[in-house]
């Protein structure tokens, strides 16, 4: 059997005698080797995927962009909670907790968010103390700005005694740290603590002095929508009470989705046990004070008085903002001008719970809305036409894609006008949705479909199943599939910017297979194995 050319790290190959060593040297040895190590990720950051190792402190970057694999490093801080790529995936963004010292020698070290360009083999990361130790972090669309905080299970009882969970750490990405940034501020509670941050993309909000865009960090907990010019963040906030529901603890509001229109300030949420889409509207005033707001919201509930179970959001040719608003109460999808807050509705014959926009690139206006039921498990799904939906002139399109199963999920292919269709609870029975066709293609697998990714292109559909080692790529135009044999079970698999695919095998000292494109042969292939490990036997306290 042919195998396939491995690159071994020489620390991978060395540890049997390291730990030999270590234990006859005691406290002589670096303090990692004492440490809990726990791998973050991987992450794909473009042509990049990156583990972030919490004993080591450090950043591994497997490069595929050069038609090689190339390893690099990044020293971070310690004790590293949380990990993401930005949203234009240029940077990794690592938030760590930092460690008290305990012994002579040793350095405290505060909580940190490091911003890392993996892009730059040589680079050193932008650091930034954020006060506490969070354990979540949100970043704007733009990458200006970013906000640390606290999930709801982020308390760790051996970092100290009392915890703020309505504190927020907020970064202005653009600048160097300082004095002033981050900015530390606690947020108007009432009795509750939040349970996600969404940042806005930069909004002019009308009437305002101020007519610079900028990012607005929404606050979700339950029963609040809190505001926070996160451009200004020494302003005072805004807090929305949503309502306290009755004695019944379920019947709480909890927000949970938001969509924006920045071209009218404009921000609309869906929310758990509401009625309504609610419609938050900035408007511009005069200031009193530097701390005070130049907006206020203005509130209104827009749809047919029934609880919204998803929404999106698209601009039409003249560049109006639309949003979509799925009713599964009253069986309807409300369909609201974001610009003038007026809306219609459109009965559908299921409640519909999901909503899809097609073609699926940003760059590319939608045309049609994909519509299901996945709570029900109903087999069909509808294509609703998005031209002149608003027109009360024009007639409704919409139409149902009937199918043999029930639909359990439904996937987006990206850039593309296709939908995967999961149908069943261990993705071994799929279907492949055309929307220009309103067909769909039967997919089976020999196992569950355990991790799977889309080429950048949208062309491609790559898995794997556990235990079965082996790559499976589908053609999604000519539905044919083809299969890769690796050496080694695969745990994830990346579809890489650049066309490559790298299977991570889920080994706490580094093993990956790197693929240079869906078409290569096995002989194409490469094993790094021990690269968690690279110079850890040359590192000194």
């Amino acid at each position: 059997m042919t195998q396939l050319r491995r690159t071994r790290i020489t620390g991978g190959l060395c540890i049997l005698c390291a730990l030999c060593l270590t234990a006859c040297y005691g406290d002589a040895r670096d303090e990692s080797w004492d440490r809990e190590r726990v791998i973050i990720g991987p992450v794909a950051v473009k042509s990049r995927l990156a583990y972030v190792d919490t004993a080591r402190d450090r950043v591994v970057a497997i490069e595929t962009a050069e038609g090689s694999p190339k390893l690099h490093s990044y020293e971070i801080g310690r004790n590293a909670i949380f990990a993401t790529p930005t949203p234009d995936r240029d940077h990794l963004a690592v938030v760590t907790r930092g460690e008290e010292a305990l012994r002579d020698g040793q350095v405290d070290e505060d909580p940190m968010l490091w911003v890392l360009d993996l892009s730059e083999p040589e680079g050193e990361a932008q650091s930034y103390e954020i006060g506490s130790a969070f354990d979540r972090l949100a970043v704007s669309t733009d990458g200006s700005v970013a906000v640390a905080y606290f999930s709801s299970g982020g308390f760790d009882a051996t970092t100290g005694v009392f915890r703020n969970p309505n504190e927020l750490a907020i970064i202005d990405l653009l600048s160097e740290p300082s004095d002033d940034n981050p900015t530390l501020r606690t947020v108007r509670s009432f009795g509750s603590a939040p349970d996600g941050v969404v940042l806005s993309p930069p909004m002019r909000i009308p009437g305002a002095e101020d007519q610079s865009p900028r990012v607005f960090a929404c606050i979700l907990a339950e029963n609040t929508l809190t505001l926070l010019d996160a451009t200004n963040p020494k302003r005072r906030e805004v807090t929305i009470r949503l309502g306290t529901g009755s004695e019944d603890a379920g019947s709480a509001i909890r927000p949970r989705e938001l969509v924006f229109a920045p071209n009218t300030g404009t921000a609309y949420l869906r929310s758990d046990n509401a009625t309504d889409v609610l419609s938050v509207l900035l408007n511009g005033e005069a200031q009193e004070s530097e701390l005070d707001n130049d907006y206020q919201p203005a509130l209104a509930e827009l749809g047919a008085g029934s609880g919204p179970a998803d929404v999106a959001v698209w601009d039409d040719a003249i560049g109006r903002r639309f949003v979509l608003a799925a009713m599964p109460g009253s069986r309807e999808v409300a369909v609201i001008d974001a610009d003038t807050a007026s809306f219609v509705t459109v009965s559908t014959p299921d409640p519909i719970d999901r909503i899809m926009l097609f073609p699926s690139d940003p760059n590319l206006q939608p045309r049609v809305a994909l519509l299901a039921s996945i709570s029900q498990g109903l087999p069909r799904v509808h294509l609703l036409a998005l031209d002149g939906i608003s027109d009360s002139l024009v007639p409704v399109d919409l139409r149902t894609v009937s199918m043999t199963a029930p639909v359990l999920d439904v996937l987006q292919v990206p850039g593309s006008e296709q939908a995967l269709i999961v149908h069943d609870a261990t993705r071994t029975v799929l279907g492949l949705l055309d929307l220009t066709l309103g067909a769909v293609s039967p997919l089976e697998g020999v196992g569950r479909l355990d991790s799977f990714d889309f080429s950048a292109d949208g062309n491609f559909l790559i898995g794997v199943t556990s235990q079965v080692s082996r790559v499976g790529v589908l053609d999604l135009q000519s539905l044919h599939p083809s299969n890769i044999r690796i050496d080694d079970d695969p745990g994830r698999v990346f579809a890489l910017e650049g066309g490559a695919v790298v299977v991570d095998h889920s080994d706490a000292f580094g093993r990956a297979t790197y693929i240079p494109a869906v078409d290569s042969e096995r002989s194409d292939a490469r094993v790094l194995s021990g690269f968690l490990l690279e110079n850890y036997l040359d590192e000194e306290d």
